[in-house]
């Protein structure tokens, strides 16, 4: 029997650019940004409690700019709104290393201030890349564009990852410093944010036309299905909930408690991510066969198994066998999801329904980051995992509820 991939369709050029451009961002974002970011803050002296206040206030910034940046990208357009917070984005990625030349006083004020600049750039970025691309495809190849589009993610975010574990030791023999200084992470994270701006040159070669919705399509008769769409931002925010548990935490964890250098936590987060990538290439067929739904769902139950390891077993291998199975896990929901939230509303609802699906979830990131903090205080880092674990439990559940409910004649 022959192994063979699933047939590659046709995309239209706008396409082919956004493909791109969702490439180039998570490299710089996904990959040298979050993984440099948490290890810059600890490099300056801040503890766990911060780190969740750090990425908390980021994760409700992106709750708070769901809905607007849906708006936005409705009334002007999803390339205007996408130009304009790339451009913030790769603004706050450069200026908040500048904290390490503030006095401690106000270094902190700084790095959150920077963060909500950071953040609600990529806001408005990253919710309009959804319906775009949307617009983008057809109804053919919508399914194979979504989990493209996450194969390019997840191939930026390993590329930075890998090169963001070695930043810092490459900077840190330029300027003279040792690994446990904030300056070499300082330097990486402003590569990430050139590479951040480098990839808004294919967004400004996409064509405006079709892939925005249009101020006639906005001010159609009826009302946006919120009610209808509440289980499902219930079931959102209790992943973003569960996953954000390792992403918020898992480079912490294997930093401090276990010891492990930055380039060994970038190789593994980086092994994941190249997995992801050939991981995503195959969602269209499980959707095809099973639901987009079913796979968001089975998706979620898997990040809850993956981080029984790293709850259970104080030990590097465990923790990346934990991380490694959650970066794979959340590239097959994460395009499962975009497509799953769109065939539950009108075609005009697809930005704001995405803003809503994202303000659930930066509020369940927020949740978890501002709360885990104090839970690692009190009972360790592995404790909070294991609450992780239990939350994707009930998770799935809502979502398998919702699934039968819509099965019902």
């Amino acid at each position: 029997m022959k192994f063979k991939l699933p047939p590659m369709p046709r995309y239209s050029r706008d396409a082919v650019l956004l493909f791109v451009v969702a490439g180039l961002s998570a490299l710089g974002f996904y990959g040298i940004n979050i993984l440099l970011r948490v290890l810059f803050v600890l490099r300056l002296g801040y503890g766990p409690q911060y780190v969740g206040l750090f990425n908390g206030v980021g994760a409700l910034t992106y709750m708070s700019m769901g809905v607007p940046s849906g708006a936005l990208g409705s009334r002007f357009g999803a390339k205007r709104v996408m130009l304009v917070g790339g451009a913030i984005t790769a603004t706050g990625m450069a200026i908040l290393p500048l904290a390490e030349f503030l006095p401690p006083g106000i270094r902190g004020i700084w790095l959150i201030a920077t963060q909500v600049i950071l953040i609600g750039g990529w806001g408005m970025f990253n919710v309009n890349l959804v319906p775009a691309l949307g617009a983008a495809t057809t109804a053919e190849n919508t399914n194979s564009g979504y989990a493209l589009s996450g194969a390019l993610r997840s191939l930026g975010t390993f590329a930075g990852t890998v090169s963001g574990g070695l930043l810092p030791g490459l900077s840190a023999g330029v300027l003279g410093q040792s690994l446990d200084m904030p300056g070499p992470y300082r330097v990486g994270m402003w590569v990430g944010a050139l590479v951040s701006l480098g990839a808004l040159i294919p967004l400004v070669m996409v064509r405006q036309g079709k892939q925005v919705t249009t101020r006639e399509q906005a001010r159609t008769s009826g009302r946006f299905p919120l009610l209808s769409l509440a289980p499902l931002l219930a079931y959102v925010y209790l992943h973003q909930v569960a996953w954000a548990t390792c992403q918020s935490f898992c480079n912490a964890y294997m930093d401090t408690d276990l010891n492990l250098p930055v380039s060994s936590i970038g190789l593994i987060s980086g092994v994941g991510q190249f997995l992801a990538i050939l991981d995503s290439l195959f969602i269209p067929r499980l959707a095809a066969r099973r639901g987009n739904g079913w796979t968001a769902m089975m998706a979620t139950l898997g990040i809850g198994l993956s981080l029984l390891p790293l709850g259970l077993v104080s030990h590097w291998a465990a923790a990346g066998v934990g991380q490694i199975g959650i970066i794979i896990l959340w590239a097959v929901w994460l395009p499962a999801l975009q497509v799953f939230q769109m065939e539950l509303v009108d075609k005009r609802w697809h930005s704001l329904a995405y803003g809503t699906a994202s303000m659930a979830m930066g509020l369940g990131f927020g949740t978890t980051s501002l709360a885990g903090g104090y839970v690692i205080a009190a009972w360790g880092y592995r404790t909070l995992f294991l609450l992780g674990a239990g939350v994707a439990v009930v998770g799935a559940a809502v979502l398998w509820g919702t699934l039968r409910r819509r099965a019902m004649p």
